[in-house]
């Protein structure tokens, strides 16, 4: 896609830290589930990392404690020296499901991602700015019926950026979109990146996705012969190759089988990339 990067208006990255994050949640027969257990993690200042695991492992626990949606019961987060205690104005968060507001125009959509108090002016450039970033500023007028969803999933990202953002959350941001629909939104978030450079933290259950986009790969998952203590890091994989990578590569093949073998999956279904 290979976009022109406008002029840097993005907020300095910040480093993510996380010290014993323990969460536990209610279990529905009484008493507590343990999600997540003694994390530790570092994400250095503008660093892609992709968290990989099975269903229910608390991927996205983790994401919205980054963010300051949920707070753990053990532990701590940090971005930069400051510790999270309540929704982090410094995080901005993309979901699946794009969330736009049908009666609003994808413009309109966007500037609600602005932070309070954007005089007029400032406002109206910066969504013109992204806009022309995720390729939308034909579709400006439109409402979200009026577009694909790709499309859609563009002007949520832009949304998320609108704020400048030192730390971007993504939560599975393109797994309701079609194979091919995927692949250019993958090309596009390495785009932003490089218009952008945010810290990302990038939840997916597509392991050639977090090949392809993160810098290092956070595999988790509970101990075997500790199901029921929560899930911590099992594996921390350093991707090689600056973005953007050969998929072709043979040294993602290698690690797309590690991966895959972490998670569980069956020899016979670890194909190449």
């Amino acid at each position: 896609m290979n976009l022109a990067a406008p002029a840097p208006s993005s907020a300095a990255a910040l480093q993510v830290s996380l010290r014993g994050v323990g969460r536990r949640f209610a279990a529905p027969g009484g008493g507590t589930r343990t999600v997540l257990a003694g994390v530790d993690l570092d994400i250095r200042e503008g660093e892609i990392v992709a968290l990989l695991g099975p269903s229910g492992c608390g991927k996205s626990t983790l994401l919205r404690l980054v963010g300051g949606l949920d707070a753990p019961d053990e532990g701590s987060v940090a971005l930069g020296r400051r510790p999270v205690a309540a929704v982090d104005q410094r995080c901005a968060v993309a979901f699946q499901e794009p969330r736009l507001l049908p009666w609003r125009t994808i413009e309109r959509n966007v500037r609600l991602g602005l932070p309070h108090g954007t005089e007029r002016e400032a406002g109206r450039a910066r969504v013109a700015e992204l806009l022309r970033l995720v390729q939308l500023d034909a579709a400006a007028g439109l409402r979200p019926r009026q577009v694909s969803g790709g499309m859609a999933q563009r002007a949520s990202l832009a949304r998320a950026l609108a704020r400048n953002p030192g730390v971007l959350l993504l939560d599975e941001p393109f797994g309701a979109l079609d194979a091919l629909t995927r692949l250019t939104m993958q090309d596009l978030l390495l785009d932003i990146h490089r218009a952008e450079p945010a810290t990302v933290l990038l939840v997916t259950h597509d392991v050639d996705e977090a090949l392809a986009l993160a810098d290092r790969v956070v595999l988790l998952g509970a101990d075997p012969a500790r199901p029921d203590a929560g899930a911590g890091i099992r594996a921390l994989v350093e991707i090689p190759g600056e973005r953007p990578r050969d998929r072709a590569d043979s040294r993602l093949a290698d690690l797309r089988a590690e991966l895959l073998e972490g998670l569980g999956v069956p020899s016979h279904h670890r194909v190449a990339v």
